[in-house]
């Protein structure tokens, strides 16, 4: 038989490089002091730079707004209620629908007060 070697594969390890290509031109843009504000007001919303909004700006002609921390409160709670339906789905098909309806009557209740609070 012949001794075959084996290759060893080797893994890459630490963060993958990133897909973007690097910023290197640029556009000299002047602002009057009143738009440079309304500029900087603008990109304070979403929570952006102003050169970072200005450049989406540009491009895209609009800019995605960030979730407020309101919102993500919200979206937090709501998965948490998803996840308690689904263990009460279980748990009627396991003990049976009549001991779940009384559970999923409850969170029915506390969903819609959670969105008729916003």
């Amino acid at each position: 038989m012949e001794n075959k070697k084996k290759q060893r594969v080797e893994t890459l390890r630490g963060r993958p490089a990133k897909g973007k290509e690097k910023l290197t031109e640029s556009i000299n843009l002047k602002l009057s002091v009143a738009d440079f504000k309304l500029v900087t007001e603008k990109a304070e919303k979403p929570g952006m730079k102003p050169t970072q909004y200005t450049r989406e700006m540009t491009l895209k002609g609009q800019v995605k707004n960030r979730f407020t921390l309101e919102e993500l409160d919200l979206m937090r709670k709501l998965s948490g209620m998803a996840n308690n339906l689904n263990q009460l789905a279980k748990k009627a098909h396991i003990d049976g629908y009549s001991q779940a309806s009384e559970v999923a009557f409850y969170l029915f209740f506390e969903i819609k007060k959670l969105l008729d609070d916003r």
